[in-house]
């Protein structure tokens, strides 16, 4: 994450810790692998991982030239394999886990899920239903 961001980042972990909430795992992202179309770390298998990540100089998936909010260090993906995002391709990395809405400690449908309303706490706006992992600053 940015550096403007990292003491409201450590807050958003320590309050989920706090609350068990569930973080599958979490590494840098380039560790995945470098993506020619991202034309920066391979997101989609650190997604397919359920890896939680922030900073990736990368594209915008599906926007070539544009660069995605992660290269800034202004967002945090939460556990990707259950909160997909809508792609062209359909629901990825996980298609199945979209229809599901439990455990909330892990699945955000809602603003009022206890992730959501923690990330919204320390100043993050959740995307929504568009890219349902998706949190910026």
């Amino acid at each position: 994450m940015h550096a403007q961001h990292a003491r409201a980042t450590a807050a958003v972990f320590t309050d989920l810790f706090r609350m068990r909430a569930p973080i599958r795992s979490m590494y840098r992202v380039d560790r995945f692998g470098w993506s020619s179309a991202l034309r920066g770390a391979d997101d989609y298998a650190s997604m397919r991982a359920d890896n939680t990540s922030g900073f990736n100089c990368r594209q915008v998936v599906g926007r070539p030239g544009t660069r995605s909010p992660h290269a800034y260090g202004n967002s945090i993906d939460i556990n990707p394999w259950e909160n997909p995002f809508a792609s062209g391709y359909g629901w990825t990395p996980n298609s199945t886990w979209q229809r599901r809405t439990t455990p909330a400690a892990i699945t955000y449908r809602g603003a009022n899920d206890p992730v959501v309303a923690v990330l919204r706490r320390h100043g993050f706006r959740w995307l929504g239903f568009a890219d349902l992992h998706h949190f910026q600053r």
